[in-house]
């Protein structure tokens, strides 16, 4: 990548996978999707994927093994128009997601957001549910670790309205950068960088992935939440809940909420 472009991927589909494969790509934390037609029904999907896309199109070939993508350069000055659509993001009456180049509204509670250039702007459903969960189910000045942490914004939001100690942790490059600029943003300094799983329990873990991931690391989440703490969920299509859920047995169900066919569960571990 030189100075003046960016690094993309181009990912090409049938027109009725578009949806999934673009659930795919949002459910990673992207920033933005150009769709871009093609002959005979066939869709371009075009994204930033971070700093190490080859990575992401091995994330995506086990997805999607029939899908053809591509690494393309494309001009700074083209790839950086979304932000000129951005919109504040309304998680409820009085908590907004706010893209910091962008006119703060009138919000009791204001979370602004850098995504960089790999990011999501906390506008996805998976997200918002999260936050919203966080909100309802969260003790204040608990500690709280953020699995799959993105920007941080879950971490930092839990930081300044809850009082929380947030640990926050993401295999995506660039991760710890986003989470220290946006923690700085919004004037918060007890969120901090964990290099993987916390080696002590903490009272609540946040787990924003996607549902296979979910599967695959309920053990480790339920080992590193203390009895009687709060493990959010989100990250899961509307069919693919009751799977997810029977693999943290003992847990409470306290609240399952759902927006856009996305869906996010607040449990509660039991005493074991």
């Amino acid at each position: 990548m030189t100075d003046a472009s960016w690094t993309l991927i181009d990912i090409t589909v049938r027109d009725e996978e578009s949806e999934i494969v673009s659930d795919f790509l949002w459910s990673h934390g992207v920033v933005a999707i150009e769709e871009i037609d093609q002959e005979r029904g066939m869709l371009c999907l075009r994204s930033s994927v971070g700093e190490q896309p080859q990575e992401f199109l091995a994330l995506l070939q086990d997805a999607f093994p029939h899908v053809a993508s591509a690494i393309v350069q494309v001009d700074k000055s083209v790839s950086e128009t979304w932000r000129q659509f951005a919109q504040p993001t309304w998680v409820d009456d009085d908590l907004v997601i706010v893209p910091q180049w962008l006119s703060v509204p009138e919000a009791s509670r204001v979370l602004l957001i850098e995504p960089l250039d790999t990011f999501g702007l906390g506008n996805h459903p998976t997200t918002v549910l999260a936050l919203r969960l966080s909100m309802r189910h969260i003790h204040k000045q608990s500690e709280v670790f953020d699995l799959g942490s993105g920007s941080g914004i879950l971490a930092i939001a839990t930081a300044k309205y809850l009082h929380c100690t947030a640990l926050a942790f993401d295999i995506a490059h660039g991760a710890q950068k986003a989470l220290h600029l946006n923690a700085e943003l919004n004037d918060v300094t007890q969120v901090s960088w964990s290099e993987g799983y916390p080696q002590h329990t903490v009272d609540a873990v946040l787990a924003n992935i996607l549902a296979p991931v979910l599967i695959e690391h309920a053990t480790r989440i339920l080992s590193t939440v203390r009895n009687g703490g709060v493990v959010i969920l989100s990250g899961m299509r509307l069919d693919q809940v009751d799977n997810v859920v029977k693999h943290f047995p003992d847990c409470e169900q306290l609240e399952t909420m759902e927006l856009d066919g996305w869906v996010a569960v607040a449990l509660r571990k039991g005493e074991i």
